[in-house]
């Protein structure tokens, strides 16, 4: 009988019969006692993940910075505004680029949407740097530099005309980088811009 009623009290209190009996509350006081705290690694509270700030010399007249809510190839949205990048230019949803090897062509924005994906995830700082026509346009960094600049140095998106962003558009051509691959058949304004960059 004992046995029995052991099984069906185990069972309500979800403590099962063959277990070990708790120490006194007297015995786990010494043992924690008699481990010196030395011996115990401290507790951190984990930081939080840095995000990108603002510099404090920034050029322009607003500054926002935080997690991306949204992107597309050559903009973020941050804080409920669309922030284009200037300095660059990217591939048009409509664009299409061609695969020598593969035979097949696919949406040239596709990489650069890819690689802009793996840079904003930490967050960015966005320098507003001028509004026209209702549009936002801004210089953005992420905790690994200029945005703009890693997109162009990646081979995804090209310098505007007169941007700052010429020379690391040649060394992304020189080093084939992403669409400048020479299995890549690119859009025609895509093409001039790489024969004009190569021929200087």
């Amino acid at each position: 009988m004992r046995v029995s009623l052991a099984i069906v009290l185990s069972a309500l209190l979800a403590v099962p019969v063959w277990a070990a009996p708790a120490p006194p509350a007297s015995a786990q006081s010494q043992t924690a006692a008699s481990v010196p705290s030395a011996a115990l690694p401290p507790v951190a509270a984990p930081s939080p993940p840095s995000l990108p700030r603002c510099a404090e010399d920034s050029e322009g007249a607003a500054c926002v910075w935080g997690r991306v809510e949204g992107f597309d190839a050559g903009s973020i949205q941050l804080h409920g505004l669309s922030i284009e990048l200037v300095g660059i230019t990217v591939p048009g949803r409509k664009d299409l680029c061609g695969n020598r090897v593969s035979r097949e062509d696919f949406d040239c924005a596709r990489p650069t949407r890819k690689k802009m994906a793996d840079l904003v995830r930490g967050g960015v700082a966005c320098e507003i740097v001028d509004v026209a026509s209702g549009q936002l346009w801004g210089r953005c960094h992420t905790l690994d530099g200029d945005l703009g600049r890693l997109l162009i140095l990646a081979g995804v998106a090209r310098a505007a005309k007169d941007g700052p962003y010429e020379e690391p558009q040649l060394q992304a051509i020189n080093a084939k980088r992403g669409l400048w691959a020479p299995e890549i058949i690119l859009p025609r304004d895509w093409d001039a811009a790489k024969r004009k960059a190569t021929d200087n």
